[in-house]
Order: C-alpha cells, then structure tokens, then sequence
C-alpha cells in the first residue's frame, strides 16, 4: 500500500499541476515559518519542502531544482513583504522607563510615552508625550534636569557621532530637549512636536538626567524600547506602498543570503554525490568480465579424457579478440586500450596524438 501511494505521488509530482503545487507549499511553509517565527525555522522549511520533497518525487534534475529555489525565493520576499509591511505600520504599545532602580520604590520616572499620529506623511506634524513622575526620581538624586528625544532611521540611536554597531554612519538624526525649570514636585506630561519631514520607518527614544547628590555624577535613563535593539518604533512616513517597497530591497537581500545560500549549497553537495555516484556506476559497467581459468576440463568434457576437444565459439558467431587492459599512469584504474582519457581522474593517456601501448 505505501509502495503504491508513493507511487501515485511520482506521478503526480511529474505532472504541471503537481510540479507547481509543490512549489506552492514551498512558498507557503517557507514564508509562513519567516514571517511568523524565524528565518533559522524557515531555512529547514525551504530544505524540506523546496529541495527534498521534490528529490523524493523523482524531480532529480539539478537544472529544474535550481529554478525551482529561485522562484521560491523571488515569490517569499514580496509577500513577506505585505505582511511585515502592515505590522510596522500598526501602533505599538506605551512606553516607560526601567522599574527597578534602586530607591525608586517600583516606580518609573518616564511613563505612558507615545507617539501620535503613527502614521503620516512628509508635512504631518508628529506629537510625542511623557509623563514624568517624581515618585520615580531614584533615592539620592536630584530633580530631574533634561529630557531629550531622539528621533532617527536607525533603532535605538541616541547619538548619530557615536555610531551603532547596527547602523551604517550618516543616517537621519533628530534630537530636541526640554530643560526643567525647578524641582518636580508632581507627575508633568511633556510634549514634543515635530515635523520629520521625509519618508521612512523612524525610530525614536527619550533619555532623561537626574544627579547623584552625592557623587555629583550625571544618572541616565531611557525608555524600556524593543529587547535587541532598545529603540521604539514610529513614526512611519509615507503611504502603503511606499513602507512596503522600502522593505522589499532589506528582505530579498535576507532572503537570498539567509535562505538562499544554504539551499544551493545544499543542492551543489547534491549533485556532487549525485554525480560521484553516476561516475561509479560507469566505471562498474566498464569493467571488463571475469574470464574462467585456464587448464581445467571443460563442462563438455568427461573427467579424465585424453581425447581432443572441441571448442565452441560463443552464440552469435566467431569469438572476438581479447579486449587488452592497461592501468592508468595518474591513478592506476584500469583502462583499455587505445582510450584517450582516464575514466577515472581524466587524465590523458595518450603520448602526443597516439594513445599509449598497452602494459
């Protein structure tokens, strides 16, 4: 019964539909497990689904398989792109300092920070907001003094001289500060008010500066951002489209390094043993034919006789001459006579235009 079902999917599989709904399920798993859990799930899904899944079908061909992962790979890419596209563009949570500093009694200073609207174009004058609480003002420090935002292409930034390592230098970078005029004695909503002015997916964070009465030292906050690279999203400039044909360059280059490359190396190491193999089983079907040995009696003989016998020539008429053997100067396979080249390592077995006299 599984003999015949896995019969029956050969042939599906050799069929237009069934090559085309392989790459189908290829395309869905290997986007499914990139979007939605990681590029290291989705490296085996595209193994599994775009390469052995289709050996397994008897799709062997390493011209058709190569094809195949491309297309996989130019499909993935923008569809990804529309999923991750409208994530990015929905608003994400309010944010706050860290919780549990010392002398702060669980309280954060920086609370509810937010940026509205989330979206907008190049004339959109964005609004962010904090609100300061004193009771978050760490034991031993000062009011606070400044409160800056930092707003940028490149997560987490809050300075464009000393670089992330994540960035490249140069990127967009905006920092407006409010100084505090006296002592906080009750919860203050901060606002700040800007105009970016360019299209893109931006960054923000908040850092705000309290003294250590007692070592005179600055003591610095920022907001709790995202866990790698600690920035906050938004906002995002532009429409739609624009977002999402900003992301598509960022994930075919992902998607061809990540995806991509362990796929054709997997499929090159393929071939390499597909190959080996093939170039056994030639020299196997070269080999020349054990031949019997010689002075015993022959199966038409009695055992004993002195008398002549007689030799029958082979079915099909008269028999043809020995074939002579020879072994190869490079690598010692055995080779025939008057061949050209080793059907092992390749190498010429001829002296100038002649081949070479047998051993």
């Amino acid at each position: 019964m599984q003999q015949q079902k896995g019969g029956g999917f050969r042939r599906f599989a050799q069929t237009p539909v069934g090559k085309a709904s392989l790459i189908a399920i290829a395309i869905l798993l290997t986007f499914a497990s990139y979007v939605y859990v990681s590029a290291l799930v989705a490296i085996p899904a595209i193994l599994l689904f775009g390469l052995a899944l289709p050996i397994w079908g008897g799709l062997k061909r390493p011209r058709y398989l190569a094809l195949s992962g491309l297309v996989i790979l130019l499909i993935v890419a923008p569809v990804s792109s529309l999923v991750i596209t409208q994530d990015i563009r929905a608003p994400v949570a309010l944010a706050s300092s860290l919780t549990d500093i010392t002398g702060t009694g669980g309280n954060a200073l920086m609370q509810n920070a937010s940026v509205s609207p989330y979206t907008g174009t190049t004339s959109t004058d964005f609004t962010w907001q904090v609100t300061i609480f004193p009771q978050g003002i760490p034991k031993g420090n000062s009011s606070p003094l400044w409160l800056n935002l930092y707003v940028s292409t490149c997560p987490g930034a809050t300075s464009n001289v000393s670089v992330p390592s994540w960035c490249s230098a140069g990127f967009p970078f905006h920092l407006l500060n409010y100084t505090f005029a006296g002592n906080l004695t009750a919860p203050l909503t901060r606002t700040f008010n800007y105009t970016i002015g360019a299209n893109g997916i931006w960054d923000w964070q908040m850092g705000i500066y309290t003294r250590n009465l007692t070592t005179g030292k600055l003591f610095y906050q920022t907001l709790v951002g995202d866990p790698t690279y600690n920035g906050i999203e938004g906002p995002v400039v532009g429409d739609f489209a624009t977002t999402y044909f900003a992301l598509l360059p960022t994930l075919y280059l992902d998607g061809f390094l990540f995806l991509g490359a362990p796929f054709y190396v997997v499929l090159v190491s393929y071939m390499f043993f597909k190959n080996r193999e093939a170039r056994r089983k030639q020299a196997r079907d070269r080999a020349p034919e054990s031949i019997p040995p010689s002075g015993g009696p022959s199966d038409g003989a009695a055992a004993g006789s002195t008398g002549p016998t007689l030799s029958l020539p082979p079915p099909g008429g008269a028999p043809s001459p020995a074939v002579k053997e020879r072994t190869c100067p490079n690598c010692n396979a055995v080779v025939y006579e008057n061949e050209a080249n080793c059907w092992k390592c390749g190498a010429s077995l001829t002296s100038g235009s002649t081949p070479l006299p047998s051993g």
